[in-house]
């Protein structure tokens, strides 16, 4: 199995599009992701401050980071991120693949992130990225399933909390 990364190209857009759509996992992504329609998808991934960063297992795709500066006179990027179905098993390698990527590539001190404090799965799967967390905003989410806003947990990533994580799951820095 050989995993890459790359940027993902505007011929590609459409079929990541599809791919979070037919996963039905717009909501791990983004929150606001089910607002967007093919058209403002391309837009926003097609914008020259989005980094849109394609997972490929075997040369299929296989999930997606996506970040944008916090401002022009920033280091730390904003992160969403999706690991496919078919890959959640892979996703804590995929994940770690990205942000080395990121770090490697990019003049990056950070990444960081929003994630709803009640989504264990996706804080879990984090931790073992390297990402921390670091504080939490009150009610930031709607939450369907409990009918109420929910909290949600800031988490951030750096190179040195990558290399923990690493270090965490054995694997050779």
């Amino acid at each position: 199995m050989e995993i890459t990364y790359r940027i993902i190209q505007p011929a590609e857009y459409n079929i990541f599009y599809e791919l979070i759509c037919k996963d039905e996992s717009w909501w791990a992504f983004s929150p606001s992701f089910g607002q967007f329609s093919a058209g403002d998808w391309n837009s926003y991934c097609g914008n020259e401050n989005v980094l849109s960063l394609g997972c490929f297992v075997d040369n299929a795709p296989a999930g997606l980071l996506q970040g944008i500066a916090f401002s022009d006179a920033s280091r730390a990027m904003r992160i969403a991120v999706i690991a496919f179905r078919e890959y959640a098993k892979i996703a804590p390698v995929m994940m770690r693949g990205a942000a080395d990527w990121v770090f490697a590539s990019i003049d990056c001190a950070c990444m960081f992130g929003e994630v709803p404090s009640t989504n264990r799965h996706v804080m879990n799967l984090l931790q073992k990225t390297g990402f921390e967390k670091q504080g939490s905003i009150p009610e930031l989410y709607w939450s369907d399933a409990k009918q109420k806003f929910v909290n949600a947990s800031i988490v951030v990533c750096t190179p040195e909390s990558l290399r923990k994580a690493k270090l965490d799951a054995n694997i050779d820095i």
